[in-house]
């Protein structure tokens, strides 16, 4: 079974350069600044949200009311038929 070549590891440049300090500033800024970004997307994502539920339960409410609505009529018409059938038969 041949053997995995294993990496050879190398420094990295920064670490070379002895300007570590630079690169962990830099690196500092970097993650301040998507941590920004996240904060940023997750309030316009929370507000979206917000809208989109605020639209499914105007839609709920109003399928609830017409559906509603609905019944109460067909009873309604049902037993003023039925009421009109027995004063025909009297």
């Amino acid at each position: 079974m041949p053997k995995k070549n294993e990496p050879e590891l190398t420094p990295k440049p920064y670490v070379q350069s002895g300007n570590i300090e630079a690169h962990i500033i830099a690196d500092m800024l970097r993650i301040e600044s998507i941590t920004a970004e996240l904060k940023e997307f997750k309030e316009v994502t929370k507000d979206r949200l917000n809208k989109l539920e605020s639209w499914i339960i105007a839609i709920v409410g109003l399928t609830f009311t017409t559906l509603v609505t609905t019944v109460v009529g067909l009873l309604m018409k049902v037993l003023w038929d039925y009421k009109k059938l027995q004063m025909s038969l009297l």
